[in-house]
């Protein structure tokens, strides 16, 4: 599993409610969560919009395009999601995301906001090839308060999909021709 934080502050609330999702889910389908599989793209934000070589860039694109679960996370922000991980969506390759089920995790400081963000980067990740079959986790400042009785109902309700999904999209192995 590998988290995705599109916010353009360093050490944010975002990446913290990203980073809980992805462990509360991992732990709730039984696979190890790695706190160096989280994907801060503030810390490499240079080489994602002047697209020159960068060994973090390259790792990320890698980890990204590998995952089987991927958790997307981003602050609400001029009323979609952020710059920079449109612009890290934007360097990967067509279908990068093939095979892969995503979680959308936006946060926002205005109810009237919740929804902006997830409206607008499912349509980004499906044209990536992502699979994103429940509905995103969509947090207001004030849920971070107290994020784990927050997340426990989403996870409840969303772990048997993600994990049904998860399954159903990994590579079926050719049959071996009979001689």
């Amino acid at each position: 599993m590998v988290t995705v934080v599109g916010n353009p502050r360093a050490g944010s609330r975002t990446a913290a409610a990203a980073a809980s999702v992805a462990e509360l889910l991992a732990s709730e389908l039984g696979t190890p969560y790695r706190i160096d599989e989280l994907i801060d793209l503030v810390t490499f934000a240079p080489a994602i919009f002047q697209g020159g070589p960068s060994e973090q860039l390259a790792t990320a694109i890698d980890l990204v395009s590998a995952a089987s679960v991927i958790v997307v996370g981003t602050p609400v922000y001029k009323g979609s999601y952020t710059g920079l991980l449109k612009s890290f969506l934007d360097v990967l390759r067509p279908s990068a995301l093939a095979g892969s089920v995503v979680i959308p995790v936006t946060v926002s400081a205005a109810p009237s906001h919740k929804l902006l963000a997830d409206q607008h980067l499912r349509p980004v990740l499906a044209e990536l090839g992502a699979s994103v079959p429940v509905p995103g986790v969509i947090l207001e400042e004030r849920d971070l308060e107290d994020l784990q009785v927050v997340l426990s109902p989403w996870i409840r309700e969303n772990a048997g999909i993600i994990q049904a999904t998860t399954i159903a999209l990994q590579p079926v192995a050719e049959p071996t021709p009979i001689h």
